[in-house]
């Protein structure tokens, strides 16, 4: 029995892995607010765990991987210590890994029904891409190694977001003016929707849920808005496609897309993708996944874990 925990920038998950029958499951998930005190949330959901306790821990946190092994989150306050959060769960170590490169880690575990296609041809032998918006936006590469996959976390969200039409040069003129350096992360994760929202109508500023509700209810301003986010979206999917040579797809995570279900433009994202001469015919054949799986970075904490136990 394995505790796993997906601390992000703004929710925390926490569960018990268990392996049956050759395949892990995930059980008494929660999820609250992330906050400063996060040892004391490990003590309290383990106090309510039968038994004699868990045999092993791992975590994830929304940040890259310090040189000792630490995790300071990058939309958070927090520091995330592999030792301290070991003690807090009563083992000798826990591993501590970036959140997006967990999800990469389930990606030999999903099956097709955790994942709505997006487009594209078939998934061949190659690496893959992981990214998405939540607080932030994460990306990780997942490629071939032996007789398995090794991953590879990036900070790809930090890198740079480019114009490719005048209305996109526009718009990003004015986040420019209003932010500074305009990366991915500035307008492709929950707070970016709404800077993109301000950006394009010079409205007061909208929740992320507020945008996306009225698009779906057709009020034009908010729609173009998700239009705009969507193409970016796709934009960036295909640079790092490219980058990758991203053979085996492009998986969609993180805590937005899924929520939007069928709202989500799967073509729009696609035309975005594929506009890439003189690539788009390459780019055409790659395909791309939403990750419906409830709680893949969890399910790929319990994955890397269980590898480690296994070897001792």
């Amino acid at each position: 029995m394995i505790l796993v925990g997906d601390i992000g920038g703004t929710r925390t998950r926490l569960a018990l892995a268990t392996r049956t029958n050759g395949a892990w499951q995930l059980t008494q998930l929660r999820e609250q607010p992330t906050g400063a005190d996060i040892l004391s949330m490990i003590r309290e959901f383990l106090a309510g765990v039968p038994g004699p306790g868990v045999d092993a821990v791992a975590f994830c946190g929304a940040g890259p991987v310090a040189d000792d092994g630490s995790i300071r989150l990058t939309n958070a306050p927090i520091l995330l210590e592999p030792a301290t959060l070991a003690r807090a769960a009563g083992v000798e170590r826990a591993t501590l890994i970036n959140d997006f490169a967990a999800v990469a880690e389930s990606l030999p575990a999903l099956t097709p029904a955790q994942l709505r296609s997006c487009g594209g041809g078939s998934a061949r032998i190659g690496p893959r891409v992981v990214m998405g918006p939540g607080t932030g936006f994460g990306v990780a590469i997942a490629t071939p190694a032996g007789d398995g996959w090794a991953v590879v976390a990036g900070d790809g969200g930090h890198a740079d977001l480019a114009p490719v039409d005048d209305e996109e040069l526009d718009v990003w003129r004015r986040l420019r003016a209003l932010h500074g350096r305009v990366s991915a992360e500035t307008v492709l994760c929950g707070p970016g929707l709404e800077r993109l929202h301000v950006a394009l109508h010079g409205a007061r500023r909208l929740a992320a849920e507020q945008i996306a509700l009225r698009a779906w209810h057709g009020e034009a301003p908010a729609a173009r808005t998700v239009a705009l986010f969507t193409r970016w979206l796709g934009s960036v999917a295909g640079n790092l496609a490219l980058i990758a040579g991203a053979l085996g797809g492009v998986y969609l995570a993180g805590g937005i897309l899924p929520r939007w279900g069928d709202h989500f433009d799967a073509a729009l994202f696609r035309t975005a993708f594929e506009d890439k001469p003189p690539y788009a015919e390459w780019l055409a054949g790659i395909p791309a996944f939403v990750v419906t799986h409830p709680a893949p970075a969890l399910l790929g904490l319990a994955l890397r874990a269980g590898s480690y136990t296994a070897e001792e």
